[in-house]
């Protein structure tokens, strides 16, 4: 049986998902799948890092949904020295960690058929992969451009210069292409979606108040709710999984949850009033348009979104506004209440986003425009 590795600092086994578990999950089902964490150390936990949950569970193989996992957890991991002066120090400690790769997930690099290294801390292990394995085929996720990520000049160093070790380069959004040093290798896959999650009937979480959900705690803007729960105190405010970011809100009508498994999330998406996806402004990338899980799964339901004006797209069922603008921020959230609109939303399903990964020259629709480049 064919085998398959990924490399990411998201763990299978996490309540979050992201991309990289449904492509995980879809890829289990077609062969022996393997999951290789990095990235979780003391110092990354303090940092409040979403896998501590995992810590106990960290450097040793379990099987979850058919998916082996490994966590590798340091008591260090390196990362950005942020000046100039300690380049050669992040550079040694990235060599360093690089070279310590546990005994498991090196022999699952050699075992590989293709593997998947996904942006983030994961980019710097595509020479040990090519090294350990010059025959496996790589595929790098490009969820997230390493700028816009803060990854370290080490990182970002490395992956230019081994640019050309990558077989294929999937991009979920044409914004995307940008960050690559070329586009040769690179084709246009957008995140897929679960249309059968929808289809199920989940209990009503919220009672009779009618309610609007977030959920995840990416670019999470706090004070969007402080004007929104003071201008609809009969609308309750549900926040699941922001962490830190949420810890200051108070109101009678902003309930916040801790992270919950993404099954449990469901009820809440299937019966809000409409969605929220409270991103910061903060020299936002064009690319959150097409990369936004929660903004795809809230279309899914068929309940409007309430997000900033940078993140609508053409999508219908979006409402914008603008960050810190009370006003602008009323008036979407009338706009979503009010919505009489059939909301859909057209997209690949996770099956077919693999489909296209693994052979993308028989879809016409991965290839890149000339003028994107």
């Amino acid at each position: 049986m064919p085998q398959a590795l990924f490399i990411s600092v998201h763990d299978f086994r996490s309540m979050r998902k992201a991309s990289v578990h449904f492509i995980a999950a879809e890829m289990a089902k077609r062969s022996m799948t393997r999951f290789f964490s990095v990235g979780l150390s003391r110092l990354s936990e303090r940092r409040g890092d979403t896998r501590s949950s995992l810590s106990d569970r960290a450097n040793r193989v379990e099987t979850q949904d058919g998916v082996e996992c490994y966590l590798w957890k340091m008591p260090w991991h390196p990362f950005d020295m942020r000046r100039q002066m300690l380049t050669p120090v992040e550079v040694a400690l990235f060599r360093l960690y690089r070279s310590m790769i546990p005994r498991i997930p090196r022999r699952w690099i050699r075992e590989a058929d293709i593997v998947f290294i996904e942006s983030g801390l994961a980019a710097v292990f595509v020479a040990d992969v090519r090294r350990l394995n010059p025959l496996a085929r790589i595929v790098y996720l490009a969820s997230d451009d390493l700028d816009v990520v803060g990854c370290a000049t080490t990182i970002k160093r490395d992956f230019a210069r081994n640019f050309d070790m990558i077989d294929t380069v999937r991009l979920p959004s044409r914004y995307l292409l940008s960050g690559m040093p070329h586009g040769r290798n690179a084709v246009l896959i957008p995140h897929g979606i679960d249309r059968g999650i929808a289809e199920r009937s989940y209990p009503n979480p919220y009672g009779d108040r009618s309610s609007c959900v977030s959920v995840g705690s990416m670019l999470f803007d706090a004070s969007f709710f402080v004007f929104a729960a003071t201008a609809f105190p009969d609308v309750d405010f549900h926040i699941i999984g922001a962490g830190k970011a949420a810890s200051r809100l108070q109101g009678a009508n902003i309930i916040i949850h801790p992270e919950m498994a993404f099954a449990k999330t469901l009820a809440y998406l299937q019966h809000a009033a409409f969605g929220v996806a409270p991103y910061r402004d903060a020299d936002t990338p064009r690319y959150l348009i097409d990369t936004s899980l929660k903004l795809r799964q809230f279309g899914l339901f068929g309940i409007p979104a309430v997000c900033p004006h940078f993140a609508l797209g053409d999508a219908g069922g979006r409402f914008g506004y603008t960050p810190g603008d009370a006003s602008s921020i009323e008036t979407a959230i009338r706009a979503a209440l009010a919505n009489t609109r059939n909301i859909t939303v057209d997209s690949l399903s996770w099956s077919e986003v693999v489909d296209r990964i693994l052979k993308p020259e028989d879809f016409a629709d991965t290839q890149l425009r000339e003028e994107v480049a």
